[in-house]
């Protein structure tokens, strides 16, 4: 169980970093294409800040505007907008609107498919109107994630349908496999789980120091141990563990003859032994 739980945790964790990952480029992407659009509206304007939008344009717009009763957008395919634009892969989706900034001005907001700059108001001269301009590239959310860097996130995403491929061979061909399980005296155990289970194969719930001086019994010559093996093996670093280990011993006992056939013997205090207990009639 263990094993699945961890194929799974790891999968899990290759998966989520692919994807975070990949969210993450594809808002760097856009942000990167919103800073192109603002930097080429910014250059466009520099070349010709007096002479942006014909009179003729502003007076269309004014009477479509008038006449609708509603917002009105003009797109306007400015060549040196294109022009200016670092990523070339916008040019041919790239526009420029504007609007007249007056008493019916609302800023408009985008539609799910375009990406816009920082809207920025200037004072057309000639015009005699402060006008609101902003540029835009129509890109659909495939279009910029085609842009953004996803290198890393594929590379996470194949690596965790390898772990998942390879983890679910380990362990099918783990099942095939014939499990070790060895038993004395009413107690088994399973080098698969290694857990102590009872004969009927319900698990012995010993506490993590149990079971270490358990497995140390099950793995020694005759199951038999001395005082001071013990000592060191589980406290190396105590001068003194008899008491340790006496409250050690004292409550394993009868956890030990409730479960198994078994019951923990000591030698005048000098060796404990895991010996079958023998019921008299």
């Amino acid at each position: 169980m263990n094993r699945k739980l961890l194929s799974v945790a790891v999968f899990l964790t290759l998966m989520l970093t692919s994807l975070l990952a990949g969210h993450h480029n594809y808002c760097t992407a856009r942000n990167e294409i919103t800073a192109d659009l603002n930097q080429a509206l910014v250059q466009t304007l520099k070349e010709n800040r007096d002479y942006i939008i014909t009179q003729d344009t502003i007076k269309t717009y004014k009477h479509l505007r008038q006449t609708s009763g509603g917002q009105v957008l003009i797109a306007v395919s400015d060549e040196r907008f294109c022009h200016h634009l670092k990523n070339k892969r916008l040019q041919k989706t790239a526009f420029i609107t504007f609007d007249v900034v007056d008493n019916r001005y609302r800023n408009q907001l985008p539609d799910e498919h375009v990406i816009c700059s920082d809207t920025l108001m200037v004072r057309d001269k000639h015009a005699g109107e402060i006008l609101a301009l902003k540029g835009y590239a129509r890109l659909s959310a495939a279009s910029v994630f085609g842009m953004s860097d996803q290198r890393i996130p594929a590379a996470c995403m194949i690596s965790a349908f390898l772990w998942a491929m390879l983890s679910w061979l380990y362990l099918r061909k783990k099942q095939e496999e014939p499990e070790v399980v060895t038993g004395f005296g009413g107690l088994v155990y399973s080098e698969a789980d290694r857990r102590f289970y009872t004969a009927a194969h319900t698990p012995i719930r010993f506490t993590p120091m149990q079971q270490q001086l358990m497995l140390l019994f099950w793995n020694a010559p005759s199951h038999s141990l001395t005082k001071e093996a013990i000592c060191t093996a589980l406290w190396p670093k105590k001068e003194d563990a008899n008491d340790t280990l006496y409250t050690l011993i004292r409550r394993l006992k009868p956890i030990v003859e409730e479960h198994t056939d078994l019951k923990i013997v000591a030698d005048r205090g000098r060796n404990y032994s895991l010996e079958i207990n023998k019921v008299e009639n």
